[in-house]
């Protein structure tokens, strides 16, 4: 084919900018140079080109925020990418990066390296990006205890701009750059990388906590109102040079209601009024800095109870987010036991703009996902989000996108419905495994749908359904019930799913939920190793990371939890040595867990899961050992010896005793040993 009816991009084509000076733009140019160089190991023509990326802010293109045109010189030398501002730019490049470089979204986070190449053919057609179909858009890095401890190339700076470059590529232009005392250390890289700064719902104006600052204080903003604003005064002066998008509200500290540290506010009326009263406040200290303010306030949780209530008076267009349930419903979530499932979607008669807080992740102690993917459907999020859009709420979405890892199915549909509004979700399917898993898309798909299919349904609605920290954060809490009250008095921290019953119903409620499962997961395991043992090196990694350690920690979690279950069982009519063998079981599922996230496919990958501090798989394990040696304390206490005597030493031994024990007393590995090795099993 003849070469000069093609744009030429090779080795040797130039890469350069023209506007103003922007650190983003340089780091992105930088970023388009590093992705050429990974494409392009040897020059494949003799051709001299140029790709010129030009910011203008006065183009008479009719370009809208954020939007790019793609034009050719007419002897096709240069291919000009042209925008009125700064974002609009870094999209260009990357669209540059992703559609002629063939780099992926997830390059970095799915490990997936593009092709090299001699030459690409570029066909000189115009083009010009699509409008986003809501404004504001990006993810919260919350919950980060993963990727806020770990490093790549010696450095976790390089994570972030990991995490924000994914972000930008999906079309994002908005972050909240972590959680609480991190959150500034990670804000200058966003900022110096192109994103719009937003904040946390318990850190209004991304002010510091007031504790932190004044530990010797109150926070109460009666008593103390010149302390909370000097703070948001600082906090303000600090981002006056930012793109931000001014969280205003006030909630308390620990991320919870403040009337629960400050009784006096023990009516609705006096909770909303201070409220109003300090958003007012809040307001007009940014209008004294920033000319046409944006800022938004997060109706979450109690908040939510409160507008609908109209107990609220905003500040005229501040964005109004709605928050759903941190399972993907969009109603306020549980907390606790209460779960008033408040619609969060704005009354026809409430005007805008409103906005979504979205969880694809979520971290509530009780059943949430953490380590695994959201255990509701793409189906199931499709219909949510686009019921919200079609409620007019997109001025602003803000993903709740944990560590990353775990989530980029959930992300990548998520970015693709804020970047076009409505999604076919067994499409986006297909395109997502034929993406990753080319050469097993039909299995791939299979074990995927299977994988939703097999989640847990512990509330009475739909979308109440189990991530993996059902699990963990159900076997801690009834093991610490358990032990303190000899099996005798209930857990209360799981009132929430079972109700204000008794401990032995609470654990029939959890084995009955799991019971079912136990054979679904293991099917399910065992198929996707296979897939896992027969794929290609690159694909089998991505199968291993991205879907079989995810089974295996539902697998492990549901088969754990049952065992205890069981055990507790066997405690209750004295079947002692049963029940230590049964939660022994337990154990080893949970062990098999942190094996698989101790050793990585990639070593790049190493310590990734270190600071698993939140689901906290290692913690599960000291729990079921600590209920494994009380259980031994029944059964086999004072001496340490009944059960090795009786199973593990010769009859011959066993029935003469002229000393109580010629050896030390087994340890419990050890006894466990010899009764596998002697084929006791729990009955």
């Amino acid at each position: 084919m003849n070469n000069e009816k093609f744009f030429i991009f090779n080795k040797e084509t130039c890469l350069d900018y023209q506007g103003p000076e922007l650190k983003s733009v340089n780091h992105f140019l930088k970023v388009l140079a590093r992705d050429k160089d990974k494409v392009f190991q040897e020059d494949g023509s003799q051709r001299k080109t140029t790709i010129l990326f030009v910011l203008d802010e006065k183009n008479h293109d009719n370009l809208k925020a954020e939007q790019y045109s793609i034009q050719f010189s007419d002897d096709l030398s240069e291919m000009r990418v042209v925008s009125i501002d700064e974002l609009g730019i870094i999209y260009g490049m990357l669209y540059v990066s992703e559609k002629f470089l063939g780099v992926d979204k997830f390059w970095f986070w799915n490990d997936c390296e593009p092709s090299t190449k001699t030459m690409i053919k570029i066909t000189p057609d115009h083009f010009l990006s699509d409008v986003a179909k809501v404004r504001f858009r990006g993810w919260f890095i919350n919950d980060e205890v993963l990727i806020s401890k770990w490093e790549y190339k010696n450095s976790n700076t390089n994570v972030w701009e990991m995490v924000f470059e994914a972000l930008l590529r999906c079309n994002g232009n908005m972050v909240i750059p972590g959680t609480d005392i991190e959150n500034p250390v990670y804000k200058n890289i966003a900022s110096e990388m192109g994103l719009w700064i937003t904040h946390h719902h318990a850190e209004p104006l991304g002010a510091q906590m007031f504790n932190r600052v004044y530990p010797n204080e109150n926070a109460s903003y009666v008593e103390n109102e010149p302390l909370f604003k000097k703070l948001w005064n600082d906090a303000i002066i600090e981002q006056q040079n930012d793109k931000v998008i001014w969280n205003i509200g006030f909630r308390g500290q620990g991320d919870r209601p403040f009337w629960i540290d400050d009784p006096t506010f023990d009516t609705d009326e006096k909770r909303g009024a201070l409220i109003s009263k300090i958003m007012r406040d809040q307001y007009e200290m940014i209008a004294e800095y920033e000319r046409d303010p944006v800022c938004c306030v997060n109706l979450y949780g109690e908040i939510t109870d409160l507008y609908k209530k109209g107990l609220l008076e905003l500040p005229q267009g501040v964005i109004k987010i709605w928050a759903d349930s941190g399972y993907g419903k969009m109603v306020t979530r549980r907390q606790g036991s209460h779960n008033p499932r408040i619609p969060s979607i704005p009354e026809k008669h409430d005007k805008g703009p409103h906005g979504i807080y979205y969880h694809v992740t979520f971290y509530d102690l009780q059943a949430s996902n953490h380590l695994t993917m959201l255990p509701n459907t793409t189906a199931f999020v499709n219909d949510e989000l686009s019921q919200a859009f079609d409620n007019d709420m997109c001025e602003f979405l803000i993903v709740n996108c944990g560590n990353i890892r775990p989530h980029l199915y959930f992300l990548d549909f998520v970015s693709q419905l804020w970047n076009k509004g409505k999604m076919n979700s067994a499409k986006f399917l297909n395109e997502y495994v034929s993406q990753y898993y080319s050469s097993y898309t039909g299995e791939m798909r299979k074990y995927m749908n299977a994988y939703f299919d097999a989640v847990i349904q512990y509330g009475n609605f739909y979308d109440e359904r189990a991530g993996e920290q059902f699990y963990h954060f159900a076997i801690r809490n009834l093991a610490k019930q358990w032990i303190v009250s000899q099996g005798n008095e209930s857990a209360k921290n799981v009132y929430w799913a079972t109700g204000e019953t008794d401990l032995k119903e609470q654990f029939d409620w959890f084995k009955n939920k799991v019971e079912g499962k136990r054979s679904i997961w293991e099917s399910l395991f065992e198929n996707v190793k296979a897939l896992v043992g027969e794929a290609s090196s690159i694909e089998q990694k991505r199968i291993h990371d991205q879907l079989l350690i995810q089974v295996q920690i539902h697998k492990n979690g549901c088969k754990a939890l049952y065992s205890f279950t069981k055990a507790f069982e066997k405690f209750q009519t004295n079947e002692y040595l049963d029940a230590y063998l049964l939660v022994n079981d337990a154990m080893q599922e949970i062990k098999e867990t942190m094996d698989i996230m101790e050793k990585p496919t990639y070593d790049k990958w190493q310590g990734y899961y270190d600071n698993d501090c939140l689901t906290n798989v290692s913690l599960t394990f000291y729990t079921l050992e600590t209920v494994r040696r009380y259980l031994r304390m029944f059964g086999d206490g004072p001496t340490f010896y009944n059960w090795e005597k009786k199973y593990l030493t010769d009859t011959r031994e066993s029935s003469v005793m002229l000393l109580t024990n010629k050896t030390k007393q087994l340890m419990d590995d050890e006894l466990i040993n010899g009764l596998e090795r002697k084929s006791i099993y729990p009955n």
